[in-house]
């Protein structure tokens, strides 16, 4: 019987894709699906996207990368084989040390080793052993989803948190969000929350963090929402990496349905991290002029770094008709970008903002932005649990695995 495992390769050392390959071809009943990544980065994505049943990488006498990495791929995909493979000459210069090496790799996750160079019979006993085992079941992730923009001040946090709201009164207990604009979070306010817990406790909290915990981190709220405050001071904000972040939007998508990701207005590597895991993103604009000409050029920044069209959407907020406004035809014609979603201008916003009420929770049928925020949760709603379509966040989304570059903030040491 023909055994068609789907095999993930992490290494910068491009001489061991082609080692694996060689040991493959001499597998007569194994016809292997291969795909490459440069980077632990782009190696998680891969295994969020794809859920290899193997992932194969190289390791060496420092093994403190990869112990995160093990344990983001614990996280999004329980049922995926990792193995290590090494040559003894540059892990130890003695069989003891070998051994003892081998030993941390076992503790940090590392369920098997292949010697280098990599052997057909080998790998095909390895093989064996793991297509013979019954894959385990895995609860789908969930969607994540993020607001973003710009510049400040379009009004992104109160989408943000009414399509959040929006979410949580259709799955109570079941939506997060995750306030990462982490120097100038305001979604406690919006909320009229006062939490004794932000994300600062993700950081202090790392060694024993998991889902029930992050859950436990997380505020509710009477609407069904959880959040998970932004840091409560610019100190504790300085804490927050990119690292933080992804391991947070990890353990979310594993305990909720739905992760919304309110952000700050900057493409740093925290906002590359949300934008790797993110299923939807929203780009929120307002037909202002200067507004809208920095949205094309955020649109172009995009572009280049290859995240997929098929990935974002267009929202234009605080929409209105009145004498002298841009109609939205004219933006799109003017602008050359196609709007997604308009969400209109309605002064009781404002009010509901002031008194720590989402609008979207308040009662009244005839409300056009309730109607907007409901068409932006029903689009959420419909993404599929998991995603094909990848990008590596340098420029080059939308191809194979095998040709991925390493993404920023991710390489391997």
């Amino acid at each position: 019987m023909e055994r068609t495992p789907h095999i993930l390769i992490v290494s910068r050392d491009e001489a061991l894709e082609p080692e694996v390959r060689e040991a493959l071809d001499g597998i007569s009943d194994v016809r292997a699906v291969v795909s490459s990544a440069e980077s632990w980065r782009r190696g998680l994505e891969m295994v969020r996207n794809r859920r290899p049943d193997l992932v194969l990488f190289a390791i060496g006498a420092d093994l403190s990368e990869l112990r995160s990495f093990m344990e983001e791929v614990q996280l999004a995909s329980p049922s995926t084989d990792t193995v290590a493979v090494y040559h003894p000459s540059t892990i130890a210069d003695s069989s003891s040390k070998e051994s003892t090496l081998l030993i941390e790799a076992l503790r940090i996750g590392v369920r098997d080793f292949l010697r280098r160079p990599v052997s057909s019979r080998d790998l095909d006993q390895f093989l064996d052993r793991r297509l013979r085992r019954p894959r385990t079941e895995e609860r789908p992730l969930g969607r994540v989803v993020t607001f973003f923009t710009n510049k400040g001040g379009v009004g992104k946090s109160t989408l943000s948190l009414n399509t959040s709201c929006a979410l949580a009164k259709r799955y109570p207990g079941r939506v997060l969000l995750i306030d990462a604009s982490i120097q100038m979070g305001v979604c406690s306010a919006l909320l009229d929350l006062r939490p004794s817990t932000s994300m600062t406790n993700v950081v202090t909290e790392k060694d024993r963090l998991d889902a029930t915990l992050l859950r436990e981190l997380a505020v509710p709220h009477s609407s069904g929402l959880h959040l998970l405050a932004s840091p409560f001071n610019a100190l504790e904000a300085a804490m927050i990496d990119d690292d933080v972040i992804s391991r947070v939007l990890n353990l979310g998508r594993r305990s909720f349905d739905y992760v919304v990701v309110d952000t700050f207005p900057m493409i740093d590597k925290v906002m590359m991290a949300v934008l790797d895991l993110c299923d939807r993103a929203y780009l929120v604009t307002e037909s202002v002029v200067p507004t809208l000409e920095g949205t094309a050029r955020m649109l172009e920044v995009l572009d280049e770094l290859g995240f997929p069209e098929s990935r974002r959407r267009l929202v234009l907020n605080r929409y209105s008709t009145f004498v002298g406004n841009i109609r939205s035809d004219e933006v799109e014609r003017r602008m050359k970008f196609k709007i997604d979603h308009i969400v209109p201008y309605e002064k009781k916003i404002l009010v509901a903002a002031n008194m720590g009420s989402p609008y979207i929770l308040q009662p009244g049928l005839h409300s056009r932005f309730r109607k907007a925020i409901n068409r932006i949760a029903d689009e959420i709603e419909a993404i599929a649990p998991a995603r094909a379509e990848s990008w590596n966040g340098n420029g080059s989304g939308g191809g194979s695995a095998a040709e991925a570059d390493t993404p920023i903030g991710g390489e391997l040491g």
